[in-house]
């Protein structure tokens, strides 16, 4: 079949031509801005900015009350406000202080945060360890050697433990865990020995140049250490405003309460026990009766053969909790070998303490102490 080609056909020909080349030109000048497609991207979107919308401030209108944060600053050992939360954010001091008859009055054992006390080596004094973290104390003394205990207080609290050294077993003991230990022997610096004493009371140091010691050996720690429970308002319990603990020899206690101040004071041998560096008689708005199991050992101690005692504070155990004049029956438990020891009521509740100083006194099971 033969199409016969006109002048009109070939025109109509080359017009149709030329828009489809005009249209191919088009395409190809399509830019970003006009690209009907965006690609896919697997980059994040970035959050936007936030910017406040800036208001009129009225002219009359009064500044509002400043409120005090509902995070105050409190400190985890005795639940009082401080003023400087580096005063709490650095390390626990677990001081080693001796309480032989000769020694006494010590000092800054009453300026602690919180004491515990044990019964010794053959059986016939007691010792301290004190806690010093908000505190401070210009001389405690005196400085005395570690013993099994050491390791599970200052445990606890993730301690600097200061000591003038230990019995072999002791002290490799020691070295097996992750403790500061400020042995003397081995960190001389931040002590000093007093004329006028033998050994039993002649060590002395202060929590400013432990503080700077441990400063410049990096031993410092910003973290701030697990908090009791505290509460202002008593719990219902028993009448306590006397306590009578028995230890052995010349360092028997007495707590006795002092309504007016809300304080018990304490008695060691039937006279008021005094804090050294102010002569005043040392107090504890919270008396613990902490019951333990007292294990023998083979680990001779000092020259006369006696040997350490291996207190078990692990797992639970008895507890009286002794407040505000009055005494609670619980329970103590040791729920991390990094958290200090918490207290329970009979519901299984966590007993609080007042805020203030904290004495625990740790005793053998069988112990009759004397809560009146």
């Amino acid at each position: 079949m033969r199409v016969k080609v006109t002048g009109r056909l070939i025109c109509l020909m080359l017009i149709m031509i030329a828009a489809s080349l005009f249209g191919m030109a088009a395409c190809q000048k399509q830019g970003p801005e006009t690209a009907s497609a965006t690609p896919e991207t697997n980059s994040p979107t970035a959050r936007p900015t936030f910017t406040p919308v800036a208001t009129a401030t009225p002219t009359n209108t009064p500044k509002p009350t400043v409120r005090p944060s509902p995070t105050a600053l409190v400190s985890p050992l005795t639940g009082l406000p401080v003023s400087d939360i580096k005063l709490i954010k650095r390390r626990v001091i677990a001081v080693r202080i001796g309480n032989d008859p000769a020694i006494r009055p010590q000092e800054g054992l009453g300026k602690a945060d919180l004491v515990y006390e044990e019964i010794m080596d053959g059986w016939w004094d007691t010792r301290f360890t004190a806690l010093f973290l908000e505190s401070e104390a210009e001389r405690i003394r005196p400085i005395r050697s570690a013993r099994l205990s050491s390791i599970h207080i200052a445990k606890q609290y993730d301690a600097a433990l200061v000591n003038t050294g230990a019995s072999d077993e002791v002290r490799w003991r020691l070295s097996q865990t992750d403790i500061v230990n400020l042995d003397e022997y081995f960190h001389s610096t931040p002590y000093h020995i007093l004329a006028g004493y033998d050994w039993r009371g002649r060590f002395y140091t202060s929590t400013d140049e432990l503080r700077e010691y441990m400063q410049s050996k990096k031993l410092e720690t910003t973290t701030i250490v697990k908090s009791y429970v505290f509460d202002k308002k008593a719990p219902k319990g028993s009448s306590a405003v006397s306590v009578h603990i028995p230890y052995p020899q010349q360092c028997y206690v007495d707590w006795k309460y002092d309504a007016a101040a809300g304080l018990y004071l304490r008695w060691t041998a039937d006279e008021p026990h005094l804090e050294g560096l102010t002569g005043e008689q040392i107090s504890a708005a919270n008396v613990v009766i902490l019951y333990a199991e007292h294990k023998a050992t083979d680990i001779i101690e000092d020259v006369t053969g006696a040997t350490s005692i291996d207190i078990v504070l692990e797992g639970s155990g008895r507890a009286q909790i002794i407040r505000d004049g009055i005494v609670v029956e619980g329970t103590w438990k040791r729920n991390a070998e990094d958290e200090p020891i918490l207290y329970y009521d009979k519901q299984g509740v966590v007993i609080p303490f007042k805020p203030g100083k904290t004495w625990i006194q740790i005793v053998p099971p069988d112990y009759e102490v004397v809560v009146r």
